[in-house]
């Protein structure tokens, strides 16, 4: 499928399930203005932002060594805000995954490249094993009181079916490649084969991946910490920190789901139905205040991207395209 056919798809299930949430009476975008009325709020947020923006930057820096790749924490900072920019404003294939990785990847020899590549891929698959281990962490934690209760009964067993399928499989995959890492093969000629001596490699590095990951849960704490805030100031009912906890990470998981842009529309129609199954409402003004709260401050990524097109022209389309040989869509 064509991507701007893909792309306006995307954008039209976003805008006609935000349409149909608002004419419902389900999401209500005057609770936007707690960020004014209460100014502490607005503080914890962007508070919360610039927490994740450091611990997102030490986490691809700290993945770029798995390709040789040295960064200072300043220049990881900087193209990381640039990447977070491009993500909000430019939809489509140059996303901020593909301006990030490129811009490292001019610096190198083009043996090296596929290898960042690959940490982009990497780096977006932290993302989501973090939020399933959270989601798991969180039910364990909760004990009998998640298989005794009715609405988190259901959770829990999401929970379960997802944890055994998402940290499963790439343990399998990270097996199999620790035994084939010391294969002798002939010289990695070809982007497939620089890919593949690549992942072997990073098989093998073992302790950054894991510090990578605790990074990313790191990353996602803070973010669950400000949403069980904001889902005590807005939404209606009374508010389980634990049954809030576990919500968190599964909603934010339907978000990844490449069916509407950004998982607008489709995440404030996933945190209405989880807040139901506790027994609450206003599930999609909370996701779409939280949302709103740590996007628009991201436009301000706008000044390290001009300072880095000062320095090197922005990416083409051939090198965004070349991004794809890992098998992920940057704008997703």
């Amino acid at each position: 499928m064509n991507r701007h056919v893909a792309l306006g798809l995307k954008l039209f299930v976003a805008g006609a399930l935000v349409t149909w949430l608002v004419h419902s009476g389900t999401l209500d975008f005057g609770a936007l203005r707690a960020f004014v009325d209460r100014p502490a709020l607005l503080a914890a947020d962007l508070g919360v932002l610039a927490f994740a923006i450091v611990l997102g930057a030490l986490r691809w820096r700290l993945l770029l060594s798995l390709a040789d790749v040295r960064l200072t924490l300043r220049r990881a900072v900087q193209l990381h805000l640039a990447g977070l920019f491009f993500n909000v404003v430019i939809p489509g294939n140059i996303g901020g995954d593909v301006v990030k990785a490129v811009y490292v990847a001019r610096e190198l020899p083009a043996e090296k490249r596929p290898a960042v590549y690959l940490v982009g891929f990497i780096d977006r698959l932290m993302g989501v094993l973090s939020l399933v281990a959270l989601a798991l962490c969180v039910t364990l934690a909760r004990g009998s009181a998640m298989w005794t209760t009715p609405g988190l009964r259901d959770l829990a067993l999401g929970v379960s079916i997802l944890s055994g399928v998402s940290l499963g499989v790439p343990l399998i995959v990270l097996i199999v490649l620790r035994h084939t890492a010391n294969r002798r093969e002939a010289a990695p000629t070809t982007t497939l084969r620089r890919l593949v001596a690549a992942a072997r490699i990073t098989s093998t590095r073992i302790p950054t991946l894991a510090s990578a990951l605790l990074l990313a849960i790191g990353l996602h704490l803070s973010g669950m910490a400000l949403f069980i805030v904001l889902t005590g100031q807005i939404a209606s009912g009374n508010p389980a920190l634990g049954g809030i906890a576990v919500i968190y990470p599964l909603g934010m998981l339907t978000t990844v789901i490449p069916v509407s842009y950004a998982g607008i529309g489709v995440g404030h129609v996933a945190f209405e139905r989880l807040f139901a199954l506790v027994g609450m409402g206003g599930g999609a003004t909370v996701f779409n205040v939280f949302l709103i709260g740590q996007t628009v401050p991201c436009l301000f990524g706008v000044f390290p991207y001009l300072a880095l097109r000062r320095s090197a022209p922005p990416p083409t389309e051939a090198e965004a395209r070349s991004q794809q040989v890992v098998g992920y869509d940057a704008s997703a």
